[in-house]
């Protein structure tokens, strides 16, 4: 008898407590409309102008439409909203849509650089506080308006427009043209007392066809380099043409949460070497004995870089950078993985360390920003987070004094042990 009111029992238990296992806010796929990547600029009826782009269900991106270019469907509809807050544009977009939208797959968020000036905090506030904004989207800076740069994004490689972006956004790795900015590291850097952040800066190329490139506008003469290398150049100048206009090049410098500056590819490859996020990348090298040639290396840091900062009327920071480097090329056929290597090494070192000061230089004596984080290290000087407080830290940056050294050792020289002229019925070539 007890056994079987046992029984009768667990059953009651259990059939109460099934309703209450079922989730009753959910929702299947197919009815939720997933953005990927947002816009948001001054709008010019109201105080925003939002940009929403939107996953279409079951188009790969490769089916033929009329969105894309050449009649190729991009994959995703766009849609922009006036609105006079974040979550209003969202809320309108709802009934715009038959789907109800989702923002928890957002892989980038594009501020135009105009409220990029003016300055992003409120914004910030109200993106962190929505839990279906997760914190490892992209932030990035538009030198047009965000409408107009998410409008020409047109990926021809990919046929899922969100692995475009996360392809787009890991091209850092192994470029070093900007950095990997995520919406959490940005947030703390603006509200932190050591560190000011950067955002990726994104443009729009200007060129219709190759035949219009031109060099008027790279930053190789601001370096001192006799030609463009590679990262010489801002988001929107890249001397290219395709179909594709969308260009990410360089990052967006902050002074809190407003934005005081840019830097472009070259500059943001130091700034990855100053944080120790660098990973490696090909260096175009000029001959140091052969005009018009170059050397070509892909270097990678050998060690973590080292740092320390010494506390006085003006910062002194010291910085010592590991680099080790393999030959990818060699045009003149100088034999510099040989006889000459050691010179050549003491070229990279002096090279690397003079391009750096004039980077950090740029950041405390224009940005008045510190986006390397030294902060981080002075912090240890101080005794007490008063102290720390006290001190104003980033007001000291612009003052700071800057030590450099670079330890770079040319490692493997390929399939190649030496290089050797050319040989041609009048001889070895010169």
């Amino acid at each position: 008898m007890k056994i079987r009111q046992s029984i009768t029992l667990a059953i009651i238990v259990i059939l109460a407590c099934t309703p209450l296992s079922g989730c009753y806010d959910s929702r299947e796929i197919d009815e939720l409309g997933f953005v990927i990547a947002l816009g948001i600029d001054k709008g010019k009826t109201n105080f925003l102008r939002m940009t929403f782009q939107i996953a279409k269900p079951g188009n790969s991106g490769g089916s033929e439409g009329s969105s894309g270019g050449g009649g190729a469907d991009k994959g995703f509809t766009q849609i922009t909203i006036e609105a006079p807050a974040i979550h209003t544009a969202i809320n309108m977009l709802n009934t715009i849509n038959s789907k109800q939208i989702n923002i928890s797959h957002i892989k980038a968020i594009v501020f135009s650089k105009e409220l990029a000036q003016e300055g992003l905090n409120h914004y910030l506030h109200a993106i962190i506080r929505n839990r279906e904004f997760r914190p490892n989207m992209s932030i990035v800076v538009a030198k047009e308006t965000a409408e107009a740069y998410l409008s020409s994004i047109n990926p021809q490689l990919v046929l899922n427009p969100s692995k475009y972006y996360d392809l787009a956004f890991e091209s850092y790795e192994y470029t070093a043209f900007f950095a990997d900015v995520e919406f959490h590291d940005f947030y703390n850097a603006a509200d932190s007392y050591d560190q000011s952040p950067v955002a990726i800066l994104a443009g729009i190329s200007g060129y219709a066809s190759a035949d219009d490139i031109t060099n008027k506008l790279a930053t190789h003469e601001e370096h001192g380099h006799q030609y463009p290398l590679g990262g010489d150049h801002y988001a929107g100048e890249v001397p290219q043409a395709g179909e594709n206009k969308a260009e990410i090049m360089g990052l967006a410098v902050f002074d809190g949460d407003r934005m005081v500056g840019e830097l472009d590819g070259t500059e943001s490859k130091y700034y990855l070497l100053c944080t120790g996020d660098y990973l490696h990348s090909n260096w175009t090298i000029p001959d140091p004995q052969s005009e018009g040639h170059f050397i070509l290396m892909d270097i990678q840091q050998s060690r973590p870089r080292e740092c320390r900062v010494t506390i006085g009327e003006s910062p002194m920071i010291y910085l010592k950078l590991n680099l080790e480097g393999d030959f990818l090329a060699i045009q003149s056929g100088l034999p510099y993985e040989g006889k000459l290597l050691e010179q050549f090494e003491s070229y990279v070192e002096s090279m690397i360390k003079k391009e750096t000061l004039a980077f950090l230089n740029k950041l405390s004596r224009d940005f008045q920003s510190d986006i390397c984080g030294f902060g981080r290290f002075a912090k240890g000087n101080f005794l007490t987070w008063k102290e720390w407080e006290d001190y104003q830290w980033k007001s000291k940056f612009k003052d700071a004094i800057f030590e450099v050294d670079v330890n770079f050792k040319a490692r493997r020289s390929g399939l190649i042990i030496q290089s050797n002229p050319s040989v041609s019925s009048e001889g070895e070539a010169d």
